[in-house]
């Protein structure tokens, strides 16, 4: 089996390294509280970042690692950072989700707008008028299927808009995070 290494710092947190996919060590480490990080690729313990050790679930993750058959060392600094790096290092965080939300919020109009148009182009394909179907006439079946044509292309238009405008709400909402984090008032309470 591979030999892992459980890693923690104050700055980067609680890491595993030596996995890989199919090697039996996802399900021991989802019981165990680990989650996967797709932006760093590597399984991590939540919120152990600028923290102290999860010694509980470190010593719980190696056990059942070790009964799993792998072989695990665990290296643990216990220094802490300055706090003004751990402060920059969340203001950053926090620039990144803003700029990464408001790109998504972006993509979410461009992809509204699209919408709208193919349900334009849609509509306009209709009889004109509001023309009613001739049932029997060679043209009913190109007709119904037109208007349920129109009718998801509107379904579709309507569910892009209201994507656009959570994911603008989302963007909206994470701009004022770091001004309150530290208005007067929040640093007062605690």
């Amino acid at each position: 089996m591979n030999a892992l290494t459980i890693t923690h710092t104050h700055a980067e947190g609680t890491l595993i390294d030596g996995t890989s996919k199919g090697d039996g060590t996802a399900e021991v480490l989802t019981v165990s509280g680990w989650r996967w990080g797709r932006s760093i690729s590597a399984w991590f313990i939540p919120q152990s970042r600028d923290r102290l050790p999860k010694l509980g679930t470190i010593e719980r993750t190696t056990t059942a690692l070790e009964a799993a058959g792998f072989t695990v060392t665990t290296s643990i600094d216990h220094t802490h950072r300055p706090m003004a790096e751990v402060e920059a290092g969340k203001a950053q965080r926090q620039v990144d989700r803003v700029d990464a939300l408001e790109q998504k919020a972006d993509r979410k109009a461009t992809a509204e707008t699209a919408a709208w148009d193919r349900e334009h182009a849609a509509l306009r394909r209709l009889p004109e008028g509001g023309e009613p179907i001739k049932i029997g006439h060679h043209s009913e079946t190109r007709h119904r299927n037109a208007i349920a044509k129109a009718d998801r292309a509107t379904r579709a238009a309507l569910d892009a808009t209201a994507d656009t405008q959570q994911a603008q709400a989302r963007a909206d909402a994470a701009t004022h995070t770091t001004g309150a984090r530290y208005s007067p008032v929040t640093v007062a309470n605690r």
